[in-house]
């Protein structure tokens, strides 16, 4: 079975992965500290989603990637620093696809980013497509640590993003 995957949060509190801009109310001190990293990157948090109808910050992001994968590809790239991160390994079908959406990272340039065409319908059956290492974010690894600045570890890998709150109370984690 393939699965979805999200970071778990360092500070996690309770047992319920909300989307960023939930916890500017619920946990603002964890907004603050969560918002710093797109530092530099602000003007994403005012991005919308099509389809979805909402911002970037109001969905959880996953990865159908597995993480041991991300890890490697890391290293091999020229990572030094040691990389050992805790993982919900989420069923895909505990997603409604109603408010789920794939955000394919197939632009070109920010005006194409969040153009219909770059989003696909999400069936929890078929995430495996989405489960393949990127080449594109193997290189991008290679070029940041060439240039000694640490990558955005998502960068090119298709988003699973979801439309709402997740009860992770009954969810295996996974260490990489």
């Amino acid at each position: 079975m393939n699965y979805l995957y999200h970071w778990v949060p360092k500070d996690m509190r309770g047992n319920v992965l909300y989307p960023l801009n939930t916890l500017k109310d619920s946990h603002p001190d964890l907004y603050e500290k969560e918002v710093s990293k797109y530092a530099g990157r602000e003007h994403i948090m005012q991005q919308r989603i099509p389809i979805l109808d909402c911002l970037w910050n109001d969905v959880l992001h996953f990865s159908a990637v597995h993480p041991s994968l991300i890890k490697r590809a890391l290293f091999e790239s020229g990572r030094k620093k040691p990389f050992n991160q805790e993982y919900f390994e989420v069923d895909p079908h505990l997603l409604n696809p109603e408010n789920t959406i794939v955000y394919l990272y197939k632009h070109s340039n920010m005006a194409e980013k969040l153009r219909e065409d770059n989003f696909a319908k999400y069936d929890p059956d078929n995430v495996a497509q989405y489960s393949a290492m990127p080449e594109e974010t193997k290189e991008y690894y290679k070029e940041m640590f060439m240039r000694e600045k640490n990558p955005l570890l998502f960068h090119m890998v298709p988003h699973i993003l979801f439309k709402g709150s997740l009860d992770v109370s009954s969810i295996k984690k996974i260490s990489v």
